[in-house]
């Protein structure tokens, strides 16, 4: 006997709904993509006729307008929602599907601030809801790559001694418009990924200092290049971030006593490199030809990937995840709110501390 079909209903219909969300989901015979709600007609259209969905309804204020989302006959028979809209309507949007009972999946970052955050987590125990946020990182195949590594091979590596992050962002890039609108712009936008990373491998983090440096543009919320020491539990944490690069280039690497990992982010790229000794011309040419034969290895793999659509950043896992959540109320801790929420107090910890010396 066939089980029942988990009803999703797709809240946003931007880019992050259309190139991860829905072909993650798509992916799943137990779900049907039931409904989008969205702000904007005209991405509700686009979403809706992309993806053969029937069902869709404009919502302007989602505060305002939930009565209007609860008299929706359709959105009744949903059984959980996931929002991929901007982090400011996060809150909101979350809010609005817990009071109608409906399980939740949220982009990250969860919140803007840790009082929203707390709201969400209430209500969500309150109601007996599965409330889950998308650190998508988490279950990437590198990333699982490395975990692996962490788990198994302690002795051979020693312990982690320190990591850096090192970002690059082309402006020119496909950008949301909002971004400017986010407390240090694009850095509020994507710096959850590494936040919730350096918790995972490190511990709680302790923000020791935060500096950035502005472009002359003062409608410019995003700095041209900012640093962040901290520490992750034990283990020292630098990041480094520019946005002000003519490429993009995401980078997470992880020091041990004996070997380093540098993972690329953008193309799901792990090289696992042992120490080059003394330095000698021998040592650095193994590690060159090692280095190389990682690389272009996995970039043939997910370059075929990328190139057809497939590469989706671990979101594949994150959506299973979620729906075997909303059967079976057991929840993965990488997803949880408490993880988001923990994620989004570091970012306004650093948020704070730049504007402390701006």
């Amino acid at each position: 006997m066939e089980s029942k079909k988990i009803k999703v209903c797709i809240i946003g219909g931007g880019n992050i709904s259309n190139t991860r969300h829905i072909p993650a989901l798509c992916r799943l015979k137990n779900v049907e993509i039931f409904g989008v709600i969205g702000s904007s007609q005209e991405r509700i259209d686009y979403t809706c006729k992309k993806h053969n969905i029937k069902n869709s309804l404009l919502v302007n204020d989602p505060k305002n307008d939930i009565n209007k989302v609860k008299a929706c006959e359709w959105f009744r028979k949903v059984d959980a929602v996931v929002i991929g809209t901007p982090p400011q309507q996060h809150y909101p949007l979350a809010k609005m599907a817990l009071l109608l009972k409906k399980d939740v999946l949220v982009e990250k970052p969860m919140t803007m601030n840790i009082k929203e955050a707390d709201e969400l987590i209430s209500l969500a125990k309150k109601n007996k809801l599965i409330f889950n946020v998308v650190h998508n990182f988490n279950f990437t195949s590198g990333m699982k790559k490395i975990n692996k590594i962490i788990e198994k091979n302690k002795g051979k590596y020693g312990d982690i001694v320190s990591i850096t992050e090192v970002q690059f962002t082309n402006r020119d890039r496909r950008l949301p418009k909002w971004y400017n609108e986010l407390p240090l712009g694009l850095f509020y936008d994507e710096a959850a990924h590494f936040i919730y990373l350096l918790k995972r491998h490190g511990g709680q983090l302790k923000i020791e200092s935060a500096h950035a440096i502005y472009n002359n543009d003062k409608k410019d919320a995003t700095p041209r290049i900012m640093n962040v020491d901290a520490m992750a539990g034990k283990v020292p944490v630098h990041m480094f971030l520019n946005f002000n690069s003519p490429v993009c280039e995401w980078n997470y690497v992880i020091n041990f006593e004996k070997r380093i990992i540098n993972y690329d982010l953008f193309r799901d790229i792990v090289v696992d490199l042992p120490t080059d000794n003394e330095h000698y011309a021998t040592d650095i040419l193994k590690n060159d030809i090692s280095r190389t034969f990682q690389y272009w290895w996995s970039f043939i793999k997910n370059g075929f990937k990328m190139i057809t659509g497939n590469l989706l950043y671990g979101h594949e896992d994150i959506l299973e995840k979620f729906i075997n959540a909303v059967k079976t109320r057991e929840v993965d801790e990488y997803m949880s709110g408490e993880v988001g929420r923990s994620t989004v107090e570091s970012m306004n910890e650093i948020v704070e501390k730049v504007n402390r010396r701006k």
